[in-house]
């Protein structure tokens, strides 16, 4: 899944805005890349692990893809509050809830009593997911816990339709613990509202460009640089 093109004005910064807002913009285009890697990456992992016929590995790299993407948005969402809003931020509203499981993972060494043993709940939380086979069309539900799984655990969902869909994972979910109540968020539609975060703020930041004859700038040369110090 796709956040940024490659055309994307976050990637053409005009040399004509404050610096501060021209290392926000550019962190924040870091930040949605790194995002949609996890997210790459944790969907690709669980495709593989929807096949049945494949060796279950890699459970912990999975969750740590998407740890990532919820660390990244509570990042996003702090730098995207660097810049000035009219609305007061009222574009965010749909992502914010995130922060509270950034902030059961962030704390979750000082919640192990109250979090963990007293819910019953895996460490890392629960991923699910909905497998749409190619061929029957067929909706497979998959849940996958961090650890050992013991009497007790669950997970709540509700199918949905996948009758549109043209890919295989669909409506991926994570389940956790804030404090001593079980929360669960769809990190599909997350990328989903990050997605529309961003073409408004690429709307907005067009908006800047044309009104005060600001140039878009080639920054290929000088961003992401690797500098290898010889001897």
């Amino acid at each position: 899944m796709k956040i940024l093109s490659e055309n994307s004005i976050l990637n053409f910064l005009p040399l004509g805005i404050k610096e501060e807002q021209l290392l926000i913009f550019d962190s924040l285009r870091i930040t949605l890349e790194i995002i949609e890697h996890n997210y790459n990456c944790l969907e690709t992992s669980l495709d593989k692990l929807s096949d049945s016929n494949r060796k279950k590995e890699n459970v912990s790299i999975t969750f740590s893809y998407a740890w990532g993407i919820i660390g990244n948005i509570s990042r996003f969402i702090k730098l995207y509050q660097k810049l000035p809003s009219e609305s007061n931020y009222q574009i965010l509203d749909g992502i914010k809830h995130i922060n509270a499981f950034r902030n059961t993972l962030q704390h979750l060494d000082e919640r192990i009593d109250e979090s963990l043993l007293k819910t019953k709940s895996p460490f890392y939380g629960v991923l699910t997911w909905f497998h749409k086979d190619k061929q029957t069309h067929e909706t497979i539900p998959h849940n996958l816990f961090s650890g050992l799984y013991l009497s007790g655990m669950g997970v709540k969902f509700t199918v949905p339709d996948l009758s549109l869909s043209d890919t295989s994972v669909n409506d991926i979910l994570i389940q956790t613990v804030d404090k001593n109540k079980i929360i669960q968020t769809n990190l599909t539609e997350l990328i989903n509202e990050l997605k529309k975060i961003c073409e408004a703020m690429e709307g907005k930041l067009q908006s800047v460009c044309n009104d005060n004859n600001l140039k878009k700038c080639d920054w290929s040369s000088r961003k992401d640089i690797l500098i290898i110090m010889k001897s």
